[in-house]
């Protein structure tokens, strides 16, 4: 039998089977949880609220760079827009 180093977490094969089922049952509880549809409206709108103020920041800049640009481009066009619109006034 091979003895485990210190730096190294070793399972025999009963154990590391026994933590995948842990696991795995794990994974469908947690997809179960959120399959569930909303109560209402006003429920769906507070669990997305709860949802983004807990981000982290990387999903916030994930979320964040795109919204920028797309913002950028929609404010350049509706700036054009009123341009021409004062010029042909």
């Amino acid at each position: 039998m091979i003895e485990c180093p210190k730096e190294l977490v070793c399972f025999t094969e009963e154990e590391w089977v026994e933590f995948i089922m842990e696991y795995e049952l794990e994974i469908i509880d947690e997809a179960n949880m959120t399959a569930v549809e909303p109560a209402s409206d006003a429920q769906a709108v507070a669990d997305f609220t709860w949802q983004i103020l807990f981000l982290s920041p990387w999903e916030l800049a994930y979320i964040a760079l795109p919204m920028t640009v797309l913002a950028f481009y929609g404010l350049t066009i509706y700036g054009i827009f009123k341009y021409i619109q004062r010029r042909f006034s």
